[in-house]
């Protein structure tokens, strides 16, 4: 496989992470498009706008956004299987979930990825690419679509938290120096600790993990923990 998996794109380790995997492409590769797949609709490209200006600044002339939900296309599996990479925009986990699911194109992302496919995904894109977003509940998100399957696409074996700033964890205990970690809730970070058989990455915006073949990498200071079931 061939994954990035990131909190955020604002930060130089974010770009580094992406040009790491770049440089283990084919010289071609620029040549086909970037897919952008939206995680909810974006009109006026508010989002979709700051990711393309950044794929083209590494070389991509075309960049190509897709969403699921009213604009979805019949030939979003034709594009995704010519991109040259895919990328899973952040947003409403559960919601981005759903419509994947809805539409199949999570069959078709499982597919690619276990053909070599370059995925990148950011915040909700990087928890879909884990084994369960049940870990979507300890950075606030809700699941007010009414989601029954949670599992992720299963690209790699641990869930992810995005946007933590700085933790430190000592035991069961996460604390933050800052205050601004999206962990609100420290019993129901405990009780996942407790239940879940996943181990947990933590990362923050300047944090990044890339995955080529089966040698993974950190770019700045990911925390992988283990919960209590391992």
């Amino acid at each position: 496989m061939n994954l990035v998996l990131l909190s955020s794109t604002d930060s130089h380790v974010a770009e580094a992470a992406i040009s790491h995997l770049i440089k283990h492409m084919p010289n071609d590769f620029h040549q086909q498009p970037v897919v952008y797949l939206a995680s909810e609709p974006d009109p006026h490209g508010e989002y979709f706008a700051p990711i393309k200006k950044m794929y083209q600044a590494l070389g991509f002339e075309e960049v190509i956004y897709l969403e699921l939900e009213q604009g979805f296309e019949p030939s979003t599996s034709t594009a995704l299987k010519q991109s040259s990479l895919v990328h899973l925009s952040g947003g409403d986990t559960y919601r981005f979930l759903h419509w994947l699911k809805h539409r199949g194109v999570d069959k078709v992302l499982r597919y690619l990825a276990d053909e070599g496919k370059p995925i990148v995904g950011v915040s909700a894109g990087a928890m879909i690419m884990t084994p369960s977003i049940d870990s979507a509940v300890l950075c606030g998100d809700e699941n007010n679509v009414g989601l029954i399957d949670t599992k992720g696409l299963n690209l790699v074996s641990y869930c992810i938290v995005p946007h933590v700033t700085k933790p430190i964890v000592t035991n069961s205990t996460v604390t933050n120096s800052t205050g601004a970690s999206p962990i609100k809730d420290l019993t129901t970070f405990e009780l996942f600790q407790l239940s879940s058989e996943h181990e947990l990455l933590l990362l923050s915006d300047n944090d990044a993990v890339t995955v080529l073949g089966n040698k993974q990498q950190f770019f700045g200071e990911p925390q992988l923990l283990r919960t209590n079931s391992n």
